[in-house]
């Protein structure tokens, strides 16, 4: 004869009703954590671009400072060498970098601009967009600025107009 009571049953594991809670306890947890999430992404996107304006202003300081030396900031458009070699380097409209792509504000970027912006003028280069390639959709490249506008999340370079303005930087980030 079998005896029921002598055989003991181990059972070890989790029961379905402890796996839903837990799925519905991390399920819940990330319903919270996730808007925060998505906050930190925008906030990334806008700081990247507060920083790019910064440099963006910084060197054209710089090439004001080297206009004023060679003693064409009153002109509205000629261009200037940099580093002495002999070359001019870039355009610039009243001492500071002009809007152009191949010319102006481009040539003052950082070595990562190729790669890591994507970038647009408007015609006669009295604009300069520029974006993250990220959110461009494009790295490295001159674009129309139909790419950079759906963005949402990007720079807009104005050159100086005048003799004694500064160029300006504004910051559009309704999609960052």
């Amino acid at each position: 004869m079998f005896n029921h009571q002598n055989k003991r049953i181990n059972q070890s594991g989790f029961t379905l009703i402890e796996l839903v809670v837990v799925i519905i306890i991390i399920g819940i947890l990330a319903a919270t954590a996730a808007p925060k999430l998505i906050n930190i992404s925008s906030e990334a996107n806008v700081a990247v671009l507060k920083s790019m304006g910064g440099a963006v202003l910084s060197g054209a300081k710089s090439v004001y400072t080297k206009s004023l030396i060679a003693g064409v900031q009153d002109q509205q458009k000629t261009t200037i060498d940099l580093n002495g070699d002999g070359v001019d380097d870039v355009e610039v409209s009243y001492g500071y970098p002009s809007a152009s792509r191949g010319n102006g504000i481009s040539k003052i970027m950082a070595s990562n601009f190729v790669t890591e912006w994507t970038w647009s003028t408007t015609y006669g280069d009295t604009r300069f967009w520029l974006t993250t390639a990220s959110l461009g959709g494009r790295s490295g490249q001159y674009v129309n600025q139909t790419a950079v506008l759906a963005s949402g999340c990007y720079i807009l370079y104005d050159p100086a107009l005048a003799p004694g303005d500064s160029p300006s930087i504004s910051y559009i980030t309704t999609d960052c």
